[in-house]
Protein backbone atom coordinates (compact mmCIF):
# COMPACT_ATOMS: atom_id res chain seq x y z
CA UNK A 1 0.00 0.00 0.00
CA UNK A 2 1.36 3.41 -1.00
CA UNK A 3 2.15 5.69 1.92
CA UNK A 4 -0.30 8.57 2.25
CA UNK A 5 0.94 12.12 1.86
CA UNK A 6 -0.53 15.60 2.18
CA UNK A 7 1.40 16.51 -0.99
CA UNK A 8 2.10 20.05 0.18
CA UNK A 9 5.34 22.03 0.07
CA UNK A 10 5.29 22.81 3.78
CA UNK A 11 7.51 21.60 6.65
CA UNK A 12 4.46 20.94 8.84
CA UNK A 13 2.83 18.71 6.24
CA UNK A 14 6.12 16.97 5.48
CA UNK A 15 6.60 16.23 9.18
CA UNK A 16 3.04 14.92 9.45
CA UNK A 17 3.58 12.71 6.40
CA UNK A 18 5.95 10.75 8.64
CA UNK A 19 4.91 11.47 12.22
CA UNK A 20 1.17 11.87 11.77
CA UNK A 21 0.55 8.18 11.14
CA UNK A 22 -1.23 6.40 14.00
CA UNK A 23 1.11 4.97 16.68
CA UNK A 24 4.26 6.61 15.29
CA UNK A 25 4.72 9.22 18.03
CA UNK A 26 3.86 6.67 20.71
CA UNK A 27 6.69 4.49 19.44
CA UNK A 28 8.98 7.53 19.74
CA UNK A 29 7.63 8.15 23.25
CA UNK A 30 8.62 4.63 24.28
CA UNK A 31 12.07 4.88 22.70
CA UNK A 32 12.72 8.11 24.57
CA UNK A 33 12.87 5.98 27.74
CA UNK A 34 15.78 4.00 26.22
CA UNK A 35 16.52 1.24 23.67
CA UNK A 36 13.73 -1.33 23.35
CA UNK A 37 13.38 -4.81 21.93
CA UNK A 38 10.60 -5.43 19.44
CA UNK A 39 8.82 -7.50 22.09
CA UNK A 40 9.16 -4.63 24.60
CA UNK A 41 7.48 -2.22 22.20
CA UNK A 42 4.74 -4.69 21.37
CA UNK A 43 4.00 -5.21 25.07
CA UNK A 44 4.04 -1.48 25.85
CA UNK A 45 1.73 -0.59 22.96
CA UNK A 46 -1.28 -2.86 23.54
CA UNK A 47 -3.73 -2.80 20.70
CA UNK A 48 -1.09 -2.27 18.03
CA UNK A 49 -0.83 -5.07 15.49
CA UNK A 50 2.57 -6.68 15.19
CA UNK A 51 2.83 -6.11 11.42
CA UNK A 52 1.89 -2.45 11.86
CA UNK A 53 4.61 -2.04 14.50
CA UNK A 54 7.12 -3.51 12.08
CA UNK A 55 5.95 -1.16 9.34
CA UNK A 56 6.19 1.93 11.55
CA UNK A 57 9.68 0.97 12.72
CA UNK A 58 10.85 0.52 9.12
CA UNK A 59 9.46 3.96 8.25
CA UNK A 60 11.30 5.52 11.20
CA UNK A 61 14.50 3.71 10.20
CA UNK A 62 14.17 4.93 6.61
CA UNK A 63 13.79 8.48 7.93
CA UNK A 64 16.98 8.09 10.04
CA UNK A 65 15.04 8.59 13.27
CA UNK A 66 15.47 5.04 14.59
CA UNK A 67 18.31 2.55 14.25
CA UNK A 68 18.57 -1.15 15.02
CA UNK A 69 21.51 -2.22 17.15
CA UNK A 70 22.69 -5.76 17.89
CA UNK A 71 23.88 -6.22 21.46
CA UNK A 72 26.81 -8.60 22.04
CA UNK A 73 26.61 -11.68 24.31
CA UNK A 74 25.42 -12.34 26.92
CA UNK A 75 22.51 -10.08 25.89
CA UNK A 76 22.69 -11.19 22.23
CA UNK A 77 19.57 -9.36 21.18
CA UNK A 78 18.44 -6.67 18.79
CA UNK A 79 17.13 -3.38 20.12
CA UNK A 80 15.67 -0.28 18.53
CA UNK A 81 16.87 3.14 19.61
CA UNK A 82 16.49 6.73 18.54
CA UNK A 83 19.19 8.37 16.48
CA UNK A 84 20.48 11.82 17.38
CA UNK A 85 17.93 13.31 15.00
CA UNK A 86 15.22 11.10 16.48
CA UNK A 87 15.96 12.43 19.95
CA UNK A 88 15.18 15.92 18.67
CA UNK A 89 11.56 14.81 18.87
CA UNK A 90 11.74 14.90 22.68
CA UNK A 91 10.90 18.60 22.64
CA UNK A 92 8.01 17.94 20.26
CA UNK A 93 6.59 15.25 22.56
CA UNK A 94 7.02 17.53 25.58
CA UNK A 95 5.05 20.30 23.85
CA UNK A 96 2.30 17.86 22.82
CA UNK A 97 2.12 16.50 26.38
CA UNK A 98 1.68 20.01 27.79
CA UNK A 99 -1.00 20.76 25.22
CA UNK A 100 -2.83 17.60 26.26
CA UNK A 101 -2.83 18.27 30.01
CA UNK A 102 -6.31 19.90 30.00
CA UNK A 103 -7.74 16.71 28.46
CA UNK A 104 -6.17 14.40 31.04
CA UNK A 105 -8.21 13.19 34.01
CA UNK A 106 -7.40 10.56 36.63
CA UNK A 107 -6.05 7.14 35.63
CA UNK A 108 -8.57 4.29 35.46
CA UNK A 109 -8.47 0.51 35.42
CA UNK A 110 -8.82 0.62 31.64
CA UNK A 111 -6.19 3.37 31.32
CA UNK A 112 -3.78 2.83 34.22
CA UNK A 113 -0.84 5.02 35.11
CA UNK A 114 2.36 3.77 33.45
CA UNK A 115 5.29 4.24 35.91
CA UNK A 116 7.87 4.34 33.10
CA UNK A 117 6.16 7.46 31.71
CA UNK A 118 6.15 9.38 35.01
CA UNK A 119 9.49 11.21 34.37
CA UNK A 120 8.12 12.66 31.14
CA UNK A 121 4.85 13.43 32.91
CA UNK A 122 6.59 15.42 35.64
CA UNK A 123 8.57 17.38 33.05
CA UNK A 124 5.35 18.16 31.16
CA UNK A 125 3.76 19.57 34.33
CA UNK A 126 6.53 22.14 34.81
CA UNK A 127 5.82 25.69 33.68
CA UNK A 128 9.40 26.65 32.86
CA UNK A 129 8.56 30.34 32.50
CA UNK A 130 8.22 30.39 36.30
CA UNK A 131 11.61 28.81 36.97
CA UNK A 132 14.49 30.85 38.39
CA UNK A 133 17.56 31.33 36.17
CA UNK A 134 19.72 29.24 38.49
CA UNK A 135 19.86 25.53 39.25
CA UNK A 136 17.23 23.86 41.43
CA UNK A 137 16.52 20.31 42.57
CA UNK A 138 13.06 19.13 43.62
CA UNK A 139 12.39 15.71 45.10
CA UNK A 140 9.00 14.11 44.50
CA UNK A 141 7.92 11.51 47.05
CA UNK A 142 4.87 10.27 45.20
CA UNK A 143 2.52 7.41 45.98
CA UNK A 144 3.76 6.00 42.67
CA UNK A 145 7.49 6.21 43.51
CA UNK A 146 10.34 8.64 44.14
CA UNK A 147 11.86 10.97 41.53
CA UNK A 148 14.17 13.96 41.44
CA UNK A 149 13.64 16.88 39.09
CA UNK A 150 17.01 18.45 38.32
CA UNK A 151 16.67 21.92 36.82
CA UNK A 152 19.79 23.20 35.10
CA UNK A 153 20.72 26.91 35.00
CA UNK A 154 19.08 28.74 32.13
CA UNK A 155 22.39 29.98 30.74
CA UNK A 156 23.42 33.46 29.59
CA UNK A 157 21.17 35.63 27.48
CA UNK A 158 21.29 34.68 23.83
CA UNK A 159 22.20 31.07 24.55
CA UNK A 160 19.52 29.95 26.97
CA UNK A 161 18.84 26.25 27.27
CA UNK A 162 15.65 24.70 25.91
CA UNK A 163 13.06 23.13 28.18
CA UNK A 164 14.40 19.66 27.34
CA UNK A 165 17.94 20.75 28.20
CA UNK A 166 16.91 22.36 31.49
CA UNK A 167 14.72 19.53 32.82
CA UNK A 168 16.03 16.14 33.86
CA UNK A 169 13.85 13.75 35.87
CA UNK A 170 15.64 10.75 37.41
CA UNK A 171 14.36 7.92 39.54
CA UNK A 172 15.22 8.14 43.23
CA UNK A 173 15.95 11.12 45.47
CA UNK A 174 19.15 13.16 45.38
CA UNK A 175 20.94 13.71 48.69
CA UNK A 176 20.93 17.50 48.41
CA UNK A 177 17.45 18.80 47.54
CA UNK A 178 16.27 22.41 47.51
CA UNK A 179 12.64 21.30 47.83
CA UNK A 180 10.73 18.10 48.36
CA UNK A 181 7.07 17.34 47.70
CA UNK A 182 5.07 14.46 49.15
CA UNK A 183 1.89 13.81 47.17
CA UNK A 184 0.55 11.68 44.31
CA UNK A 185 0.79 12.23 40.58
CA UNK A 186 -3.00 12.74 40.12
CA UNK A 187 -2.97 15.44 42.82
CA UNK A 188 0.00 17.11 41.14
CA UNK A 189 -1.94 17.03 37.86
CA UNK A 190 -5.03 18.57 39.49
CA UNK A 191 -2.88 21.34 40.97
CA UNK A 192 -1.28 22.02 37.59
CA UNK A 193 -4.70 22.13 35.91
CA UNK A 194 -6.14 24.43 38.58
CA UNK A 195 -8.74 21.87 39.66
CA UNK A 196 -7.27 22.01 43.16
CA UNK A 197 -5.69 24.95 44.99
CA UNK A 198 -2.32 24.50 46.69
CA UNK A 199 -3.53 25.88 50.02
CA UNK A 200 -6.55 23.58 49.94
CA UNK A 201 -4.38 20.57 49.08
CA UNK A 202 -1.95 21.34 51.90
CA UNK A 203 -4.77 21.91 54.41
CA UNK A 204 -6.29 18.54 53.48
CA UNK A 205 -2.95 16.76 53.78
CA UNK A 206 -2.89 15.90 50.08
CA UNK A 207 0.47 17.67 49.73
CA UNK A 208 3.36 18.11 52.14
CA UNK A 209 6.21 20.47 51.30
CA UNK A 210 9.73 20.38 52.69
CA UNK A 211 12.99 22.16 52.04
CA UNK A 212 13.63 25.90 51.83
CA UNK A 213 10.29 27.65 52.62
CA UNK A 214 11.32 30.62 50.49
CA UNK A 215 10.95 28.37 47.43
CA UNK A 216 7.41 27.21 48.24
CA UNK A 217 5.78 30.10 46.36
CA UNK A 218 7.95 29.30 43.35
CA UNK A 219 6.77 25.68 43.48
CA UNK A 220 3.13 26.81 43.66
CA UNK A 221 3.54 28.96 40.56
CA UNK A 222 5.51 26.36 38.64
CA UNK A 223 2.83 23.71 39.09
CA UNK A 224 -0.24 25.90 38.54
CA UNK A 225 -2.04 27.19 35.43
CA UNK A 226 -0.81 30.53 34.10
CA UNK A 227 -3.86 32.48 35.33
CA UNK A 228 -3.58 31.04 38.85
CA UNK A 229 0.17 31.70 38.99
CA UNK A 230 -0.33 35.29 37.85
CA UNK A 231 -2.82 35.91 40.66
CA UNK A 232 -0.60 34.35 43.33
Amino acid sequence: MAKRSYDQFCPVSRSLDLLGERWTLLIVRELLTGPQRYSDLKRRLPGMWSNLLGQRLRELEDADLVVRRHLPPPAARTVYELTERGRELEGVLLAIARFGLPYLDAPTEEQPLQPRLIPGGIAALVRTEELPPGALTIGFVLDEGHWTLRIAPAGPAGSKLSDVERLDVVEGLDDDLDLNVRTSLPVLLWLRRGKLAWREAEDQGLVELGGDPSHHGLLHRTFSPADVAAAA
